[in-house]
């Protein structure tokens, strides 16, 4: 399969309240994925979105709702990067119960007519919860390495991480 470029998309979830981060855990073969994302509901999260080398985002959309992206300055002036950030919010969702997961569709669009489509399995806790929700590993981000397909407008994700 010929590509035209191979690029990185780094998403992450930070808690907006006190800017704490959220967690994963090893789910096995029980479910679509391995690892499940553990959210609180009615919560406000900001989320982080950077591609490497640099593209530029036109639109993001987590669970169909269009998200209010922001773009900001690499952290290191030499960084061949773009790093955006928008605000989130799980108000609304329902608490799964036990053995239960949520599929969160995220959808990027960039330059060019590029899209990116992947998902997040996640539990999602009650709002009060803090126990349940932290057990398992921090999780710094998805990590997406991608390869735009040779007819320019398809990338394919080769390899997800989450680190």
């Amino acid at each position: 399969m010929s590509c035209c470029g191979v690029f990185k998309l780094q998403f992450s979830l930070r808690r907006s309240e006190d800017d704490g981060p959220v967690f994963k855990k090893q789910d096995g073969d029980r479910f679509e994925s391995a690892i499940t994302v553990k959210l609180n509901a009615n919560t406000k999260y900001t989320v982080f979105l950077t591609s490497r080398p640099a593209r530029s985002i036109k639109k993001v959309f987590l669970k169909a709702e269009k998200l209010e992206i922001n773009q900001q300055r690499p952290e290191r002036a030499d960084d061949n990067c773009n790093v955006y950030h928008a605000d989130w919010s799980t108000i609304g969702f329902d608490v799964n119960k036990s053995n239960v997961r949520t599929y969160l569709p995220i959808v990027i669009e960039m330059d060019s007519g590029l899209r990116v489509e992947t998902k997040l399995q996640v539990k999602v806790y009650p709002e009060t919860e803090t126990t349940h929700c932290k057990w398992g590993d921090e999780l710094h981000m998805l990590d997406l390495e991608c390869a735009v397909k040779a007819d320019k407008t398809a990338v394919e994700i080769r390899k997800v991480q989450y680190i």
